[in-house]
This record gives structure tokens, sequence and C-alpha cells, in this order.
């Protein structure tokens, strides 16, 4: 796991920013589900499995894994946070999935066998009964690059040729997979969030314009000064500005100053400012050397060596003389 996914999952595993995260993408910003209705599970877990006579141990581990109970529904949730396009995520997620679901049948067939339920032979070969239900696995994709140009679904990872019509015959039965990407550059709908996610997917909306960014900071400074430290470092984790960022509070620090969200955001604003021109001088230099560099050639190549130095020291004059050579 990176840096930027640990600190963006260190936020994402608060039970008020998960339940904002479900109930902005699931239910349109309804409060459908409560943080207290939300128990953290362990990030690693697995099932044996045995192959040839021998015993094994299959384990993943994930980002965040929330078990969900209210009088709704009892969901099990996934957070997986992706920097990086992972064109093999259809399989591994759901990989996620059917081990959790397997992990459900264990755990019934478990407590069955210990208070002695199962009764009929399809129950003990089972190890669960005919009215044993589920829980749901829900598993949210959050993709942080611009564009997810791998595999969305298990069928699209498929090497098949669709046109051929005993192909599409075929397909139907072959199960499908689909993933949960969830485009955190781009949700349409940021004022469904009510926790921090809100004022972070609007950044990240403006993140490519500094002047539309700049203006919703200075619009919600109070709020975004009510972010702590965990969801800082998450918004600029997701912003591509952690470096920076930490940087700038580590001089912040040496001089005894506090910084708080609006306060980074003016600071790299300005340092982003400030690096831009001085990269557009260095270049503006450069290219100048390199166009009078051009010019000197030129002139000695037409035997006007007696021009290069007035070229070099006047102005007016090397204007001239790049306009005659088209330089």
């Amino acid at each position: 796991m990176g840096v930027i996914n640990t600190e963006v999952n260190a936020m994402l595993e608060r039970p008020a920013v998960f339940a904002d995260l479900v109930n902005g993408l699931l239910h349109g910003g309804e409060q459908v589900l409560r943080p207290e209705d939300l128990t953290p599970l362990p990030l690693r877990y697995g099932v044996i499995v045995e192959e040839d006579g021998r015993r094994r141990a299959v384990e993943k581990t994930g980002d965040v894994r929330m078990k969900a109970e209210n009088d709704i529904y009892s969901v099990t949730f996934f957070g997986e946070a992706q920097t990086k396009v992972d064109y093999g995520m259809p399989v591994r997620n759901m990989l996620y999935d059917a081990l959790e679901y397997h992990r459900q049948v264990r755990e019934m067939e478990k407590g069955h066998r210990e208070r002695g339920e199962l009764k009929s032979s399809e129950e003990m070969m089972s190890g669960v009964t005919k009215e044993d239900r589920l829980r749901p696995v829900v598993n949210l994709v959050l993709y942080m690059g611009k564009e997810w140009d791998g595999s969305k679904s298990l069928h699209e990872m498929l090497r098949v040729n669709r046109e051929n019509e005993e192909v599409k015959e075929l397909l139907p039965f072959v199960a499908d997979y689909r993933l949960n990407i969830v485009p955190v550059r781009a949700i349409q709908n940021p004022e469904s969030y009510k926790s921090c996610l809100q004022h972070i997917f609007y950044m990240l909306r403006f993140n490519e314009d500094k002047e539309k960014l700049y203006n919703y900071v200075n619009t919600h400074r109070e709020e975004l000064d009510r972010m702590d430290s965990v969801e800082m470092s998450a918004a600029f984790a997701m912003l591509g500005e952690r470096k920076r960022l930490r940087k700038l509070v580590s001089r912040q620090k040496k001089e005894g100053k506090e910084i708080g969200m609006c306060k980074a955001i003016d600071d790299l604003i300005l340092d982003g400012e400030k690096r831009g021109r001085e990269q557009g001088e260095r270049i503006g230099e450069k290219r100048g050397q390199e166009r009078l560099a051009r010019l000197i050639v030129a002139l000695s190549e037409n035997h006007k060596d007696d021009l290069i130095i007035k070229a070099a020291s006047d102005r007016t004059f090397r204007r001239k003389l790049f306009k005659e050579y088209n330089l």
C-alpha cells in the first residue's frame, strides 16, 4: 500500500467519513447510514483451501472494511483507494468479495454445528440451511487518477471474439463481475456529501484551474480550516500535493507557526506561481541564448563577423537582424 493510499484510508477509516461516502454515492446524500451503524472489520482476511491433499491459506489485505448494520440493511463495505489503474482489478475485487462470502458461510456453518442445528443430509453437507442468507458485499474503488482506462468488468477482460455468433451465445453463461469505480476527480454532486468529503471533491474538481480553486478556498475558509491533520493530509494526497505539503508543514513548524488548510493552499498556490515564474524566466533565458547563438552562426556563415559584437550589445539592432534572418 502506497503512502497516498495510507493517508486517504486513514480518513476513510473514520465512521463519519465512511458513512458520508456511502450516503453520497449510494443514497444521493440521504442520511441512510449513520456512523454508529458501522463496525470496522479486520483488514487481513482469508480462507483455508485444500488442493491435492494439502491445506494452504488464501489471504487478501484490503484497504478499508466496514460492516453496516441498521434497520434497512446489513452490508459489508470494502473501500479501495487507487492512485493508478489496476488492469486486473475486476479479478482482484471479485476475489475479495468471494472470500468475504465464503467467510460468512463458514461462520454460519460453525454456529449451526456448535448448536446442533443441521438436521437433513443436505444441511449437513452444505453447512447452512435453506433459510440462511448472506450479507451483501459492496466494493467501492476510489480512483484518484485522471481517467480509468482499464476494464470495468470481468467480461471486458475476456479474450473473445464478440462478433462471433457462437461467442454471443456463450457469454450469457459466463458469470460477470462489475467494478464500482468512483472517479473522485469527477464527482458530479459534491453537495450531497456532508463531511470533509464535500470540500475535497470540490477542490479536486477545480484542481486544474487554480483561480477557481482559490475562489472556492476563499469562499469556504471557515469550513476548510476546521479540517484536522488527517483530513488535510488526505485532501492534499488526493490533490497530488502531498510532497509539497510536507515540505511546507516542516518549514512552518521550524518557524513555530500553525498551518491550517486555507493557509496551506494559499502558500502552495503562491509557491506554484513563484515556481512558474522562475521556470518561465529560465525557459525564456534559454530560448534567448539559443536564438542569439543561431544569429551568430548565421552572421558568421554570411561573412558578417563585424556585426556580431553590435548584435550582442544593441537590442534594437539585434531585433532587426532576428527579423531579417527569420529567427
